[in-house]
């Protein structure tokens, strides 16, 4: 999946890829080190990037086949590991790569894509058509609190 959305290129990476940034963002401050997910090497997980004009990755997100416990017989997707580089957070790379993911989503026949969101981050997700969903936790590796969110597609 490639695609160019102005100055910002959009096109599938592989998860070693995705790592430094992953490390720079979501665990900036954090004695865990850890930003690999389990499925990330499955072959069935896209990742995205986002890279500016000079070539320099500046956003990532991984999407990876999971089923959506609620609703476990429906195609779903699970969203992880979503990050922009800070210095350019709020300026529309985020939803860059949500587009592209929904249009990946859409386009393999999901269902439904849901995510483990931290609080700090449900306003971007709620923005993007994504609801809120169940009770609030505390994930084990960041010690955040998250709430999972969830988008259906259209069938």
């Amino acid at each position: 999946m490639n695609s160019q959305i102005g100055d910002i290129h959009i096109r599938a990476m592989n998860y070693l890829e995705v790592r430094p940034l992953r490390l720079e963002v979501l665990r900036a401050g954090m004695a865990s080190q850890t930003v690999d997910f389990d499925g990330d090497d499955d072959k069935t997980t896209v990742h995205l990037g986002a890279f500016d004009e000079t070539g320099v990755n500046i956003g990532v997100s991984s999407w990876m086949q999971r089923p959506f416990q609620p609703e476990p017989d429906l195609k779903a997707v699970q969203l992880r590991g979503m990050a922009t580089a800070v210095h350019l957070q709020s300026h529309g790379i985020g939803g860059l790569l949500l587009d592209a993911g929904h249009t990946h989503a859409h386009e393999i026949g999901f269902h439904v894509i849901w995510a483990n969101a931290r609080d700090t981050a449900l306003n971007f997700y709620n923005r993007h058509g994504y609801t809120t969903v169940g009770e609030g936790f505390i994930e084990t590796v960041t010690q955040l609190p998250h709430h999972k969110v969830v988008k259906y597609l259209l069938r």
